[in-house]
């Protein structure tokens, strides 16, 4: 039997841990045409799915605003993908609401350019929560999709978000974009190893 030690235990974990958070990327959408840049207004996680899928979920950050309304929520999302790969909004599957759809090559507005692919719901339907997955497409990883336009932007990611009152510019809604990545805590990296070390230590005392 192999004995490690308490040093090689935290080790493991620790690299685990690594390897987990390696497969989950998040970014900040913390610009705007309407409310000041540097705020996380919304965040963007990328996720290595299952069989070979990769994961969205973009996330409204309502703390961030002023006086949300009841209608508040995001109206649409922009994100873009790698032109070496072959992609179509056929490839983007599993959107909750499922009542959204995709369109291709959207200009986000707000001064942030030309994106891929816009995500937009219907009718009033706004959201603080989108899901989908990208199914289908060969050798993708989550960099793919953490990219700008070629030509147009520098910005990965947009969204059109509404039902604020903004009384300094009078306006209830606006564009808002980023390519910052939001780094995990350490702490969290920590948290993790160590519930799983002290499972392993418990099943094997």
């Amino acid at each position: 039997m192999i004995v490690f030690s308490r040093a090689a235990l935290v080790a493991i974990a620790l690299f685990g841990a690594g390897q987990a958070c390696a497969s989950s990327v998040t970014y900040a959408l913390n610009q705007s045409n309407d409310l000041g840049d540097g705020p996380t207004y919304a965040t963007v996680t990328i996720s290595d799915g299952v069989a070979g899928n990769i994961d969205f979920s973009v996330q409204v950050i309502e703390s961030a605003f002023p006086a949300p309304l009841s209608n508040f929520g995001m109206q649409s999302f922009f994100f873009n993908y790698n032109n070496s790969l072959t992609i179509s909004k056929s490839n983007i599957t599993n959107m909750n609401p499922a009542s959204w759809d995709i369109r291709e090559e959207k200009n986000a507005g707000g001064d942030f350019g030309l994106f891929a692919f816009n995500a937009v719901g219907t009718g009033s339907t706004r959201i603080s929560l989108l899901t989908f997955s990208i199914a289908g497409v060969a050798g993708d990883t989550i960099a793919d999709y953490a990219l700008g336009y070629a030509g147009w932007t520098s910005e990965f990611f947009a969204a059109h978000i509404a039902g604020y009152n903004d009384s300094t510019s009078g306006n209830s809604s606006g564009k808002f974009a980023g390519s910052t990545v939001v780094p995990v805590p350490a702490a969290i990296w920590l948290f993790g190893s160590g519930l799983g070390l002290l499972g392993w230590m418990r099943r094997n005392s």
